[in-house]
């Protein structure tokens, strides 16, 4: 008899919990799809004023902790981006298929962070938890960031392996086209890194990165009109960050 109380005081309470966490996602959700707006703007410090109003709405929405661990990792403070990160897989299975792949989201971030602190091996653990949910919706990004960290490596058949796989999944992806030119150059398949680079930039025109690396695969051929016109779009989409100047001393350095 006593059993059965404790079990219906359980269950009672259970539901409760969920009732009450139904009730502050309500307030909180709104505030993170704001949040999430203002960080795609770059606004960081607006978003971060929306995460912490949704935190106090709700203190356990991983989303929440997702936004939280997003503006930390992009303004640079990667432990607090760590913390929020873990709290968003911890907190993970709240939601169930109203955010489906928020825990993978939440992992591969994580393993970004991990492999910028050199933690390789974690980093591909992270990657891989990331892949175990069947509705994770860009499972393209933990491919492509498994075979970065395989190439850091220099094992080179598990990196053709994952940016392949990445491809399959989205052929459209243009950072894995980008890791993939990075691969045939290793095993010297120049013509084809050429070739690798222009998807990319098919896929994606504004890849400043891709332009750069064409360029200079260019100058290592000996094409240096191609070669220019990748510098001069270099400068064209980043004049004043870190490829632009490079762009413009390279330039001057072919007259």
């Amino acid at each position: 008899m006593r059993r059965t109380i404790a079990y219906v005081l359980i269950v009672l309470l259970a539901a409760g919990c969920a009732s009450q966490f139904k009730e502050q996602r309500g307030l909180s959700k709104p505030m993170v799809a704001l949040a999430m707006e203002k960080i795609q703007r770059n606004d960081i410090q607006g978003a971060l004023i929306e995460l912490k109003k949704a935190n106090m709405a709700n203190d356990r929405d991983p989303e929440v902790f997702y936004g939280f661990a997003l503006a930390y990792w992009k303004t640079g403070k990667y432990d607090k981006a760590m913390a929020n990160a873990d709290r968003a897989i911890a907190y993970g299975d709240k939601l169930g298929l109203e955010r489906p792949g928020l825990k993978s989201e939440a992992y591969n971030l994580k393993g970004t962070l991990l492999f910028g602190e050199g933690k390789n091996e974690a980093a591909i653990e992270s990657f891989k938890n990331a892949l175990k949910d069947e509705l994770y919706q860009t499972p393209e990004f933990a491919y492509r960031n498994l075979a970065t960290v395989y190439l850091a490596m220099q094992n080179i058949p598990l990196a053709s392996e994952n940016v392949q796989k990445a491809l399959d999944y989205n052929s459209h992806y243009a950072p894995a086209w980008e890791i993939l030119s990075k691969i045939y150059l290793i095993q010297g398949r120049t013509n084809d890194a050429v070739e690798a680079l222009k998807h990319a930039i098919l896929e994606f025109p504004g890849y400043t990165e891709a332009h750069w690396e064409l360029a200079e695969l260019y100058l290592q051929t000996g094409n240096e009109d191609k070669a220019k016109e990748q510098l001069i779009e270099v400068i064209k989409l980043d004049p004043e960050g870190v490829f632009g100047p490079m762009a413009v001393d390279r330039l001057k350095d072919m007259k």
